[in-house]
């Protein structure tokens, strides 16, 4: 059988809008799992440090939270597909895409993983 496997690890760098002297408005971070097929386990970051893992998961799954402008965060969403998927992951930053990919297979081989830094 046929296997075709993508994954993906996107440094991406979103800087902070410049010092103006008025506070910054905080950030909306949305991960987001559309496809077909189980999730054995996601992986993310809502706090820019500390990482939260879900598991048995059957697309679609979606989570948003809000990070200060203020300091330096992480982003990652990391993907564990179980058997046969067909899978497409992104994290938008504040209604922007930030960063996206997709896998598909029939073993459920191969981690997905996003990651993105905001902050500056």
């Amino acid at each position: 059988m046929r296997t075709l496997r993508a994954a993906a690890m996107v440094p991406v760098l979103v800087l902070a809008a410049a010092c103006s002297g008025e506070p910054e408005e905080p950030h909306t971070i949305v991960y987001e799992v559309t496809g077909t097929g189980q999730i054995a386990w996601i992986e993310y970051k809502t706090d820019g440090r500390n990482s939260v893992r879900d598991e048995g998961i059957t697309p679609p799954w979606t989570k948003s939270f809000t990070l200060p402008a203020e300091g330096t965060q992480q982003l990652q969403l990391l993907i564990q597909p179980a058997g046969e998927h067909e899978l497409s992951a992104s994290i938008e930053v504040d209604g922007q895409p930030l960063t996206s990919s997709a896998s598909a297979g029939s073993d459920g081989g191969g981690t997905m993983s996003l990651t993105g830094e905001l902050g500056g």
